[in-house]
């Protein structure tokens, strides 16, 4: 079987289209995206960042892709990054500023594939636009593993609050050549202190029988109660908890809705993040049909109750997102992505996703839509 890596150097060749939903309502007008600012602007005067900015004219359909990627400083200079983990402390967590800034994001930087730089980073953000390296932070926050360039890599960060504490928790994957996976936590305070990385998870490599431990993400229910999914790379999504966030129990297999959906996915790079409104958990799946390849993932909704979040559903009858038109920055597949749900009468769904173009460059965009809510009926067991 083909690894992580040997899937990521996949040829892209995708066209693209629009999604639209017949299952619930969606909320079509024409939309103003704020424009991001260059990394020249927001360095040079960070006060910019509360004024208002030009913007562009876009027709927010639902999920409709991002005209132009977001400016992603990252430590090796290229603006590439990918696998994004946003917080929103002001909807998420009812704080409108945590360390200065809104927002917060993980992510990594892979320049045209470059695994020897996909170590994992912090950028944050007072619009969730405009993103800066916060003061305080020296990316990235743990080097590439000692180990031959091509089989020795980080990756798949995510990014937690912990109320209790009070402090960001980064968690993060490290592969080392066809022997062991690990992931890895730090925990980060308002002042951008850093503990040393703590290993919460190890797993002998094994993919033929027990799959990967990709794309780690973390549900903090309580301070005694934390949930973490990971996708094997092939159907399987796992379920493990922990009294901590930090030690892990043993991984067990989730539902897997996607294999008799549209003819059968398979599940990628997946993002977790509770609906307290209606007591959900809520993914969002980087994946792609079984009758194609890599090169055609797009972006997939499913929901699991709180009471039982290992068992998925996918309620919706097609993908909420797909590559861009040839030529566009996405234009090649879609990957690892992150949401806020607003709450209200008629939800904003927030989604910042990372793509990847026909020539190889990696960047995160920013789309977003009106929805109402999703039935609870659709994913009670």
């Amino acid at each position: 079987m083909t690894t992580r890596r040997g899937f990521l150097k996949t040829i892209l060749a995708v066209a693209s289209g629009s999604y639209f939903f017949s299952f619930f309502p969606w909320e079509n007008d024409a939309k103003q995206v704020p424009k991001p600012l260059s990394a020249s602007v927001i360095e040079n005067n960070d006060k910019a960042l509360d004024k208002p900015h030009l913007t562009l004219p876009v027709e927010n359909r639902p999920f409709i892709n991002a005209l132009n990627h977001i400016v992603t400083p990252t430590y090796d200079g290229s603006g590439q990054s990918v696998h994004p983990s946003v917080l929103d402390f002001k909807t998420e967590h009812d704080i409108d500023s945590w360390g200065g800034f809104r927002y917060w994001m993980a992510l990594t930087p892979y320049p045209l594939f470059n695994s020897a730089l996909e170590n994992p980073s912090i950028l944050a953000s007072k619009d969730g636009l405009n993103w800066i390296i916060p003061p305080g932070i020296k990316n990235p926050l743990a080097v590439k593993p000692a180990g031959f360039l091509k089989d020795t890599y980080n990756s798949d960060p995510e990014l937690v609050y912990d109320p209790d504490q009070d402090i960001l928790i980064l968690y993060w994957r490290e592969y080392q050549g066809n022997a062991f996976e690990k992931i890895w936590a730090k925990k980060i305070s308002s002042s951008c202190k850093q503990s040393d990385k703590i290993l919460c998870l190890e797993k002998i490599w094994d993919y033929k029988k027990t799959g990967l431990i990709l794309s780690p993400t973390v549900w903090r229910k309580s301070a005694t109660e934390w949930f973490m999914w990971t996708t094997d790379g092939r159907v399987t999504v796992h379920l493990y908890t922990s009294e901590n966030g930090i030690t892990w129990g043993q991984g067990q297999p989730c539902s897997s809705p996607w294999s008799a959906w549209n003819g059968g996915y398979i599940p990628w790079h997946i993002a977790a993040k509770p609906n307290h409104t209606e007591q959900t958990i809520e993914f969002l799946i980087a994946g792609w049909s079984e009758q194609k390849s890599m090169k055609d993932c797009q972006l997939l909704y499913a929901a699991a109750p709180m009471s039982q979040p290992q068992d998925l559903v996918m309620p919706l009858p097609k993908p909420l997102l797909g590559p861009g038109t040839a030529g566009r920055w996405d234009d090649g597949y879609i990957y690892r992505s992150s949401f806020v749900r607003e709450p209200g009468d008629m939800p904003k769904f927030r989604i910042w996703y990372s793509a990847c173009s026909k020539k190889k460059a990696w960047h995160v965009g920013y789309t977003e839509s009106s929805t109402a809510n999703i039935p609870l009926s659709t994913i009670q067991a």
